[in-house]
């Protein structure tokens, strides 16, 4: 479990300052292969990474839609999953993936406002969420998630004194994280 923690607070800490760099960004592209809804909106990938430490797989996924959200610019995924191959995995808790690592879970966390020096806010998948990642797996030996069906994600971090107005649950679907 602590190395779990750890590798989320050094991924989030790590897109936080790639995130927060003052450089003007283009338009961002409202039709990319890879994005992500989180309540009201949709955020296209622009950054990603992939680690297996050798019991579970770890994706960070970064968003290049840095200022056109107001105190929600930016947002992050990570992904936390037993590596079992491509199919079907229950998304719970982090605790569950770690402590059940021959059984497809997934845990899911978003956090939002990480383009802004306003705060941002984390949120968590919850046990019992009765909802399914699909992972692929690509050519490359790349993975790839896709969650169709809205997933309830919970706040469970608040940074820097997080996004302000920012509610307690969002719905998140994903189309293609890699």
């Amino acid at each position: 479990m602590k190395r779990i923690s750890l590798i989320t607070a050094i991924c989030l800490f790590v897109f936080s300052i790639s995130s927060c760099s003052k450089k003007k960004d283009a338009a961002p592209v409202t039709n990319s292969d890879s994005n992500w809804k989180f309540g009201t909106y949709t955020y296209n990938r622009g950054t990603s990474s992939q680690a297996n430490d050798g019991t579970f797989n770890t994706m960070v996924v970064g968003t290049t839609d840095n200022n056109d959200k107001g105190v929600y610019s930016g947002s992050t995924l990570i992904f936390i999953w037993n590596p079992l191959g491509a199919g079907k995995y229950n998304i719970t808790t982090s605790s569950l993936v770690t402590t059940s690592p021959g059984v497809k879970l997934i845990n899911i966390q978003c956090q939002i406002g990480t383009a802004v020096t306003t705060g941002s806010t984390k949120y968590s998948s919850t046990a019992n969420t009765n909802v399914t990642a699909d992972i692929s797996v690509d050519a490359n030996g790349k993975y790839h998630i896709n969650l169709s069906q809205p997933v309830v994600l919970t706040k469970d971090q608040i940074i820097g004194g997080g996004v302000q107005g920012a509610a307690d649950t969002y719905p998140l679907t994903v189309n293609n994280a890699y």
